[in-house]
Formats: structure tokens, C-alpha cells, sequence
């Protein structure tokens, strides 16, 4: 527990004093024992305890370093460049010697911070390192995208979801904290996130007690191995949203903002993913003309057919999309082919750091896969694939794990592996993937497979954690029983903590849409009102549903039929609500996220070609203005006014009444024609 306290008389004088006496041009300057580092944003103190004050010019706002132990700063000297002010000091955490270096870029309010060794080959456990700053307030939230989407968090949300954060879970690598009413915050980035991580720290201010975001360090390979890097960057109004916007700068800076609109001059079938509906379940052409014929226009359509059934489908303009996944292996057969879920075992198994080999899924009927190393990725994936496309037409191909599952190293000397490593072996495969024509896709997602991937299933669903069923084994529930609905409709579905971070940051680069077994139609027994929900989230996120069509139940497919067997009115309400808006804005940036009531349940959004959305989650009517137009809005009804599309669930006259007009599509309760 670390007690916040505000710094002594004697310390308050001390600190103004040196202000006062520090010049007020940019550049690092010392008083005493106190130094400073100075630009047109920023002004920061080091006080010789290392603790930081950091004077946000811009807010008129000081933030105050939570300091959890006292150390002391040796041997400060300024090593300034020509972009940069710094200067660079020793000191210990935890017992270890580190050399730090606090930066100002002299055009931005980003404070760098770099810690180093002497000698990177110290073993060293996890390093708790870098304290937060505090935000006294009692709007004070937590900002991260955890194994989802996103979540603006209440810092005082007891218990608090997760006490760690890892890469287990930072979809993206930072975290933000910031007052949700008045907009000021800060954001902490990992700049070297692979071995790293963030402890949410209890902090008592006055009679609250809240978390904030402490950044620390993890072994590489049982040493401290490189020197480390993070940034602090602050932000006087916007809120989560400026947060968002400025990581989206930072990720341009370093090449993971490829758009859509450059990615499909690669790849011009990419425009069949712009409105698709995500269908598992079925791979027949017979669907696929049902559906077409039913006024399903684009569809990634997922399972195995005959080259000349695959054909045709293409021929309907439908992504036809290849399931495949290269962790999760068992022994080579007898004719010791290598393929995707056969290797040599244990030879090219991941060995831990006790000497034993990783166990990877359990089959639904109680076989035990194991972890093939990602050193035989890309070998194995180039075996597979130029094979399968010389018989099949597939235009896709789903990858699953590989954006869902942990970094982790590898010991054995015939293919070590680091988790930096690691994760650019997935960059490989992906990219590898890409380079055969293929439209890709991948469970879940991650910030550094922006640039080689499409769309990624499970980023829209509120993280795995949250599910009260066995979503990962495909078991729809058929009834709300067991304790964990609560969490489910709290951390997982409530409309009150989730922001869509990624979006603000990715959306015209990547397709979002549910987990498998958390799909838009997965709860329809448990309880209907989920599928809403679900048809409202991806509106205002602009992003794609996913839908069965299986009949067959049991074995390692869902217990249920799909939607389009059970319900076929409620697949195609989802699909011409949902797909007819992303159709038109896959590929612009999300500009804006807002809550519009107090109680978070009618939310806003904006797009980059000026689409506006709003929805209303709540149960009381909500009046809404798009476009210039007033808009009744029952729980779960939308109003959408763009360039392309304008599109409406309303009441009228007493009546719930959709209306979805495009340049191409009308529709008009349920009646519809195609232009």
C-alpha cells in the first residue's frame, strides 16, 4: 500500500524556489540538488530522491510523482542532443544498479525515460520501476485496451479487474489514466513492451483508495539483456480520447499505421471484407446462394469445400476463408509429414526455463496438443499453403492463436527464442501469408500485427476472462445459471466502462469483430437482449458482426444451431444493420468517442469522412440530433448520417421503425429492394 503525501512546507518552498530561480528558457538547468529539464510543453523536476514533478505548461497543472520508496540520484550530468533535452544519473531500484536517462523532445510533452545497466547480463527478477503520477480527483479513470476492445475503468473500481497487466493482456502497449469529466491525463507507453509489464498500485488519497498504472521490467532470458525505454505523455483536455489519438502518432512514427486504403492496392479483394458478415458454420454453395439470394452482398464465408464449389463462391463476390493455426501440434504420423498441426515431437517443442516442454490446447475430447516453437512458423506455413492453393481458390485464410496467445522464449539451444523474437516471427508468418494473395485474418489481435493482418476475431468481445460459459470450447449456454453473468455484463458488456481504444487508433487499418464462441448470436438462448447489445457496439464502433449458420450440433463445433437455421430473420437484421454502415466507412479513421448522458448509455461517435453515429443502450427514450435531425431513440435504437449512408432505428409514431439508405441499398422496415 503506498499512502499518498503532500510534500513538506520546507520541500513546497524549496521546489518554488527553484523555479523562480531557474530560467524560464527551454534547456536543463540545476539549483542545488534539484534539476530540471525544460521545453515549450513541459517543465520537470528531479528532486535528488529521483521522485519527478512534472509541470504540464499548456493545463497550468503540476503532476506529482507517487513516490513508493525513497532512492537516491548519483553522478547527474546533462547529455543533451540537438532534438533532445536530457540529462543522465545513476541509481538503484530494487537493489539493481541502474543508469537512467530522462529526455524532452524539445517540440513535444512527452517525458522519455531510458533505463540501462553497466552490465546487461545481471540477473534480475521482476522489476517493479517506474512509479505513477497521481490524478486527485474523483473522475480519476484507468484507460486500457485489456484482451478487448477497450475499458475506461473508475480508478476506485474495487476489486480493480486485473493487478498485473503483461502482454497477456495489452492488446496495446500503454495505459492511460485521466479525469473522465474534465479531460486531463497522461498516458504511459512501453517502448520496449516484450518483457514488461504494469502493476495497478493501490493509492490512498484522503479517504479513497484508487489504482494507478506502475511500469516495471521482466527477465529476457533470466538477465536485464537491453536497455529499456518508456514515455510519459500528457495531455491538458481530451481525455481518453487524445490519449487514444496520440498513441495512434507514436504507432505512425514506427510504421504500424498502414491503412486500408494502402493495403488494398496489394490486395484488391480487401474491398470484399468492406460490409462482410464474419459466417462460421457452413460452406456449401448452396448457403452461399441462399444467402446471396436473401440480400447477404458480402460475407467472409469459413470451412473447407471443393475447388469448384470454392470457385463459385468467389464468383458470388464472398471471401472464401481457410481456418488454420500453427501452435497447437501433435507427432508426425507415420509418414512423418509435417503439416499444420503435426511436428516432430519434442524436438521442435518449446522448452521452458525449468526444462519443460510447453503444453498448448486441449481438444474438446480430451487430447493434449503441445507448443511447436515459432522458429518452425513460417517453414511449416510455406509447406502448407502454396499446397492447399494450388487445388482450392480460397481468396483468405483465418490464423488462429497467433495474435491471441502470450509472448514467451524458448530455451532449447537448437532454436532459442526470445520473446522480442517471438513476436516478430508472427510478423513473418503474417507477412509471409500476405505475399501468397491471401486476405488475413486472426484471433483476437495485437498492436505489432497491424501491418500484416486484416481483421482479427474477439477484439470487439469484452476479454476472456469475462465469459460465463466455455466460449473457447464453443458451448453456448442455454440459460444465465452461475456466478460469473455478473462479471460477464459488468466488465464484459457494460456500455458505462467500454471505450473503443482500438478503434480510435486502428480502425482504418484492421476489421474488428467478436470471438467465435462469444458471437453475435452465441446468447440468444441465455438471453436475446445480447444480440442488441452486440448489433449496437458494432455500429457505433463501425466494425463487422459474426454469425453461425451451422445445423450440425456437438463434436468441437457449438451445442446450438446457428442463427441462420434458428432465427434466419435475426441473421439478416444483423447483417443489413451492422454491414451496410461498415460497408461504406471500413476504411476511415475514428475521429471521435463521447458519452452523452451521465450515465454512459447513449455514446457518439465520428468518422473521418464526417459519419456520425450515435446509439442508445439505455432503457429511457433518448432524443438525438444527427444530421440536423431529431431522432427518438428506444433502448438499443441508432441514428447514422454520413456522406454514404444515412440509417435509423427509431420510434415513429409509437413504432419501432429501421431505415438504412445508401447509394446502392433501401431499406424500409422490412421491406428492401436493391438498386
Amino acid at each position: 500500500m503506498i499512502i499518498f503525501k503532500r510534500i513538506s512546507v520546507f520541500l513546497t518552498i524549496f521546489v518554488l524556489l527553484g523555479l523562480c530561480a531557474c530560467s524560464s528558457s527551454d534547456g536543463v538547468s540545476q539549483e542545488g540538488d534539484v534539476w530540471f529539464i525544460e521545453n515549450s510543453h513541459l517543465k520537470v523536476t528531479i528532486q535528488p530522491t529521483g521522485v519527478l514533478n512534472v509541470y504540464d505548461k499548456k493545463g497550468n497543472r503540476e503532476w506529482q510523482q507517487v513516490a513508493s520508496k525513497e532512492k537516491k540520484i548519483e553522478n547527474v550530468s546533462e547529455v543533451s542532443t540537438a532534438d533532445k533535452w536530457a540529462i543522465a544519473f545513476e541509481t538503484e531500484v530494487n537493489n539493481y544498479p541502474f543508469l537512467i536517462k530522462l529526455s524532452l523532445p524539445k517540440a513535444s510533452a512527452d517525458l522519455e525515460i531510458e533505463a540501462d545497466m553497466e552490465n546487461r547480463d545481471t540477473p534480475i527478477e521482476d522489476i517493479p520501476f517506474f512509479d505513477p503520477f497521481l490524478l486527485d480527483s474523483e473522475h480519476c479513470s484507468i484507460a486500457v485496451a485489456d484482451f478487448c476492445n477497450g475499458h475506461l475503468y473508475p480508478a476506485d473500481l474495487h476489486p480493480f479487474p486485473y493487478k498485473r497487466y503483461t502482454t497477456a493482456l495489452l492488446d496495446m502497449p500503454w495505459i492511460g489514466v485521466c479525469d473522465a469529466k474534465e479531460g486531463h491525463g497522461y498516458e504511459i507507453i512501453l517502448d520496449t513492451s516484450d518483457d514488461a509489464f504494469f502493476d495497478m498500485i493501490p493509492v490512498k488519497v484522503g479517504k479513497r483508495e484508487i489504482v494507478l498504472p506502475k511500469a516495471g521490467w521482466i527477465s529476457s532470458k533470466k538477465r536485464f539483456g537491453y536497455a529499456r525505454r518508456l514515455l510519459c505523455h500528457f495531455v491538458s483536455d481530451g481525455g481518453y480520447v487524445a490519449l487514444a489519438k496520440y498513441y495512434r502518432t507514436y504507432a505512425q512514427k514506427r510504421g504500424l499505421i498502414v491503412p486500408f486504403s494502402e493495403k488494398v492496392k496489394k490486395n484488391p479483394n480487401l474491398t470484399r471484407l468492406f460490409g462482410a458478415v464474419d459466417v462460421w458454420g457452413q460452406q456449401s454453395v448452396e448457403f452461399a446462394k441462399e444467402a446471396k439470394k436473401a440480400g447477404v452482398e458480402k460475407m467472409i464465408m469459413n470451412g473447407n469445400s471443393t475447388p469448384e464449389e470454392l470457385k463459385s463462391i468467389n464468383e458470388l463476390g464472398y471471401l472464401t476463408s481457410c481456418y488454420d493455426a500453427y501452435q497447437d501440434v501433435f507427432q508426425v504420423e507415420a509418414d512423418g509429414k509435417i503439416d499444420s498441426g503435426h511436428e516432430y515431437l519434442p524436438d521442435n517443442i518449446v522448452l521452458k526455463d525449468d526444462s519443460t516442454r510447453m503444453l498448448a490446447w486441449c481438444t474438446w475430447d480430451g487430447h493434449q496438443s503441445m507448443k511447436r516453437c515459432p522458429v518452425f512458423w513460417e517453414r511449416t506455413a510455406k509447406l502448407v499453403i502454396p499446397e492447399v492453393l494450388s487445388k482450392y481458390p480460397f481468396l483468405c485464410r483465418f490464423i488462429d492463436v497467433t495474435t491471441a496467445e502470450d509472448l514467451y522464449e524458448c530455451y532449447d539451444e537448437r532454436h532459442p527464442l526470445t520473446r522480442a523474437e517471438k513476436r516478430e516471427l508472427g510478423v513473418r508468418l503474417f507477412d509471409y501469408i500476405r505475399s501468397q494473395g491471401l486476405v488475413v485474418g486472426g484471433e483476437h489481435g495485437r498492436w505489432w500485427a497491424v501491418p500484416v493482418i486484416d481483421y482479427v476475431e474477439g477484439m470487439m468481445s469484452g476479454g476472456t476472462d469475462n465469459y460465463a460459459w466455455d466460449a473457447p470450447y464453443l458451448r453456448p449456454p442455454m440459460n444465465k445459471d452461475g456466478n460469473k453473468w455478473e462479471q460477464y455484463e459488468t466488465l464484459g458488456m457494460n456500455p458505462q466502462y467500454r471505450v473503443p481504444l482500438w478503434e480510435l487508433v486502428f480502425h482504418d487499418c484492421v476489421v474488428s469483430t467478436w470471438y467465435w464462441g462469444d458471437a453475435n448470436d452465441f446468447l440468444t438462448l441465455a438471453d436475446p437482449k445480447f444480440t442488441d447489445m452486440k448489433n449496437c457496439y458494432n455500429i457505433l464502433y463501425g466494425t463487422i458482426p459474426l454469425l453461425w449458420a451451422n445445423e450440425e450440433t456437438g463434436g468441437a463445433g457449438p451445442s446450438k444451431p446457428g442463427s441462420w437455421v434458428a432465427n434466419r430473420e435475426l441473421f439478416l437484421e444483423t447483417y443489413r444493420n451492422v454491414c451496410k454502415l461498415h460497408e461504406v466507412i471500413a476504411g476511415q479513421e475514428m475521429t471521435v468517442h463521447e458519452f452523452l448522458t451521465l450515465d454512459g448509455m447513449v455514446q457518439r461517435t465520428c468518422f473521418a469522412d464526417g459519419t456520425e453515429v450515435v446509439v442508445n443502450f439505455g432503457e429511457s427514450v433518448y432524443e438525438a440530433t444527427v444530421g440536423g435531425k431529431k431522432y427518438q431513440l428506444p433502448q438499443y435504437g441508432f441514428a447514422v448520417k454520413g456522406p454514404k449512408i444515412e440509417q435509423s432505428r427509431a420510434l415513429i409514431d409509437g413504432q419501432i421503425v429501421t431505415n438504412i439508405h445508401t447509394n446502392t441499398y433501401n431499406f424500409q422496415d422490412f421491406k428492401q429492394c436493391n438498386n
